[in-house]
């Protein structure tokens, strides 16, 4: 590459170093001064977050949505933390760290409940009664969570004798009431139209002319709903409005600064995949480049997987490891891959040449990445029994994303798309038709497009100076890890093997 061709990925380089370099320095700024310990109570992965050296502190348990983690909800622990508060955040089973499964019973039944709330309000008891007993911790303990924990919390609050003020954040809990809980903050991101009149019913079973903003109060009940301008329902948990209304809401000190790290996740995630289009100009190019498939065979490679990938997942890979959905998943990509490979084999050829150091700097730039996220924003690391579930998935994604790789490679928008878009149909038109057998995997939809979106970014500027099999080897891998580091884990009634 020339010299003048090289000086904007060079800017780019000195850019995203400092952006990394930046951002790590103010999220770690956010957490000085607050004590982190990591306990298990019990199987249940925890943190307690409270101030260095503080005396007694009144205590907030926190906990995640579904799919989601202590790591994501680090913003407002440490904001209530650095409020005054000792601050219990757990993993809930089947997620995060937890190597317990969640109960496979998760569809409600007539109560509008089910084997997996039983599951995990029984679990939210255990937490608070452990934290309870910690020492230099004072008074009812005060609730936090989001969206799927919201109902699990409403319920736990219900069970105990005594607790302080709950926040509830993207609530779509039934069990609220005139009554309970008695001190209740409600946030919804601005994005989250229906939960924002669920957050209002809420109020208005107190006030029925509540409106948003605006605390009400009725004799022991008090109410709030509250708004995060421009956010979603993830985007909401780094809010600095959701952080500051829930410090107002519980914490004794309505002073102390928020830990407002939304915005240096995002730089220091974006600054990672940023490097990795300078890093791209220093291998050296050993692509080849072959002329794209016709228009009708590629979409004969595209649909010929989708039937027998979709039938197979559903009737095969129910149980594997004791765990619900993992096979199934496996199986459907797997399908997939290997269809389309030998198809391609049969027509086209494939490109076998694996070129060693661009695999290890897709690796490299996908790895340092997944730690950063692990650290920062959710649990992304596949420990305890998320490990072997990597290998199984691999067996699938490695096949997929070779395919995928040939198919993608220097191909126009409008293919590229539709590579995307064919399995995420099919896999979502299965879990529709059959919700009772593939319901449970229906979260590697929003996972697949997010990896698409990072490493498979990072893929593209790579393939550019190499051939697909390094790429598909490389982005397989990395699939398998996505999956198997952030797909919620189910148990299974057998443990039948395909």
């Amino acid at each position: 590459m020339s010299p003048p061709a090289f000086r904007p990925r060079i800017l780019v380089a000195v850019l995203a170093v400092v952006a990394v370099g930046l951002a790590i320095l103010m999220l770690e700024r956010a957490r000085a001064g607050i004590e982190r310990t990591p306990m298990m109570i019990g199987t249940t992965p925890a943190t307690l977050y409270r101030a260095a050296g503080g005396p007694e502190a009144p205590l907030a348990v926190v906990t995640h949505g579904f799919g989601g983690s202590r790591q994501m909800m680090e913003a407002i622990s440490l904001t209530l933390a650095r409020a005054g508060m000792a601050v219990v955040s757990f993993d809930f089973h089947g997620q995060g760290r937890s190597v317990m499964p969640m109960s496979p019973d998760a569809f409600p039944n007539e109560q509008g409940s089910s084997g997996t709330t039983v599951q995990l309000v029984r679990q939210t008891l255990e937490v608070v009664e452990a934290a309870r007993a910690l020492p230099g911790v004072a008074g009812p303990p005060a609730l936090i969570g989001h969206s799927m924990a919201t109902d699990i919390l409403v319920r736990t609050a219900d069970r105990l004798t005594d607790v302080g003020p709950v926040a509830l954040i993207s609530a779509y809990s039934r069990e609220v009431t005139p009554e309970t809980p008695a001190r209740l903050l409600i946030l919804s991101g601005q994005r989250e139209g229906g939960l924002r009149e669920v957050a209002l019913g809420m109020v208005r079973q107190v006030a029925p002319d509540g409106a948003e903003g605006e605390t009400v109060e009725a004799g022991l009940v008090e109410r709030r709903a509250a708004v995060a301008p421009l956010v979603g329902h993830a985007g909401v948990l780094w809010s600095p409005t959701t952080l500051r209304e829930i410090r107002d809401w519980m914490a004794p000190n309505r002073a102390a600064p928020v830990a407002a790290t939304g915005p240096w996740i995002l730089l220091l995630l974006a600054g990672l995949v940023a490097l990795v289009w300078p890093a791209a100009a220093l291998l050296p190019d050993r692509s080849k480049h072959g002329p794209e498939p016709g228009w009708r065979l590629f979409l004969v490679l595209i649909a010929a997987p989708a039937l027998p990938a979709a039938l197979l997942s559903l009737n095969l890979g129910a149980s594997v490891l004791g765990l619900a959905g993992i096979g199934r998943i496996a199986l459907f990509f797997g399908v997939w891959g290997v269809i389309q490979l030998g198809l391609l084999a049969h027509y086209r050829g494939l490109d076998r040449r694996v070129n060693l150091p661009t695999l290890a700097v897709l690796l490299a730039g996908s790895l340092l990445f997944a730690l950063a996220m692990d650290r920062y924003a959710a649990a992304f690391l596949p420990t305890g029994p998320r490990l072997p579930l990597m290998g199984l998935l691999a067996l699938g994604t490695l096949p997929f994303m070779l395919a995928h790789a040939h198919l993608a490679h220097r191909a126009r928008l409008w293919r590229r798309l539709l590579l995307a878009l064919a399995p995420l149909l099919a896999l979502g038109g299965a879990i529709a038709a059959e919700p009772e057998r593939l319901g449970l995997s229906f979260t590697v939809l929003p996972v697949f497009l997010l990896f698409l979106l990072v490493f498979g970014t990072m893929g593209r500027w790579i393939a550019r100076v190499t051939g697909p099999a390094t790429i598909g080897l490389g982005l397989g891998l990395m699939l398998a890890w996505s999956i198997a580091a952030s797909t919620p884990l189910f148990g299974a009634a057998s443990r039948t093997v395909f």
